[in-house]
């Protein structure tokens, strides 16, 4: 890493949306991204007291966040699920319709659905390139895999993607 670089705790904050979004697209929409944001910022930190200076940072970042995000989805798997309340389903003022906000988180949840369905590396690479707004020289790197690897993972994971929401689009038209 350069040594005119911003600080781990800036890099972090300039990319916290995509490193949402990388949680949410491991844990779902109802995930306490924060918590998990703030555990792989433990993670990090802790490693960059140590002298763990990646040449790419941000890349590095991305994949502490997934590991983080995988091992609260296998914690949660192990625990009885609950209800919680979260951004999306408490009650604000808007003014979009009822059956628009009912259709968007019926999208976003079918959207989560297919990311979930694929399978542990290609939906790794697609968040890394989709949340991460990583190169795939850049997810390549991260992995350990050869670019090639990590543009069929990413080709895969858009053919499944585009036939699990397709599918579902084509479904409600026919019930209409």
């Amino acid at each position: 890493m350069a040594p005119d670089a911003p600080p781990l705790s800036d890099l972090f904050q300039a990319h916290r949306h995509g490193l949402a979004g990388a949680v949410r697209g491991v844990l779902g929409g109802s995930a306490d991204v924060a918590e998990v944001l703030q555990e792989a910022f433990l993670k990090c930190w802790r490693s960059w007291q140590q002298g763990t200076r990646p040449a790419d940072a941000v890349a590095w970042m991305f994949v502490v966040v997934w590991n983080v995000a995988i091992d609260a989805r296998r914690r949660r798997q192990r625990r009885p699920s609950h209800e919680t309340l979260d951004e999306d389903t408490t009650l604000t003022p808007s003014t979009r319709s009822p059956s628009h906000a009912m259709e968007q988180r019926e999208d976003v949840a079918r959207a989560e659905a297919a990311v979930a369905g694929l399978s542990a590396p290609e939906q790794q690479v697609f968040l890394l390139r989709v949340a991460g707004e990583l190169t795939y020289e850049a997810v390549a790197d991260q992995l350990a895999i050869p670019v090639g690897t990590a543009k069929t993972r990413m080709r895969n994971a858009l053919q499944k993607l585009r036939q699990a929401l397709g599918a579902g689009r084509r479904g409600e038209e026919h019930a209409r």
